[in-house]
C-alpha cells in the first residue's frame, strides 16, 4: 500500500497550483456575488432565498474588505515610491 503525497489532489479533483493575487480574488468574489444574486432573483422557495441572502451578505462583507485592502496596498506603494532615499 502506497501513501499518497499531501501535495497531490485526490483522483478526479482539480488542484490549483498557481497562487492568486488580490485582483483575481476580487473578480472571483464578485462573480460569486452575481451568481448568488441571480439565484435570489430566480428562487421560489423561501429557504433558497434566505440562503442566497445570507451568501450575499457574507460575500459582500468580504468583498468590501478586499477593496479596502487593495486601496491600502495602492497607498502604500505610492508612499514607498515618494519616500526620499528609497532603495531599489
Amino acid at each position: 500500500m502506497t501513501k499518497s503525497s499531501p501535495n497531490q489532489a485526490p483522483p478526479g479533483k482539480k488542484r490549483y497550483l498557481v497562487v492568486g493575487n488580490l485582483t483575481q480574488l476580487q473578480r472571483l468574489l464578485w462573480h460569486a456575488l452575481r451568481e448568488a444574486a441571480a439565484i435570489l432573483d430566480e428562487a421560489e422557495e423561501v429557504d433558497t432565498k434566505l440562503r442566497a441572502v445570507h451568501a450575499i451578505a457574507q460575500a459582500s462583507s468580504q468583498y468590501s474588505k478586499l477593496l479596502e485592502v487593495g486601496e491600502f496596498e495602492q497607498r502604500l506603494r505610492a508612499l514607498e515610491a515618494a519616500a526620499p532615499g528609497r532603495r531599489p
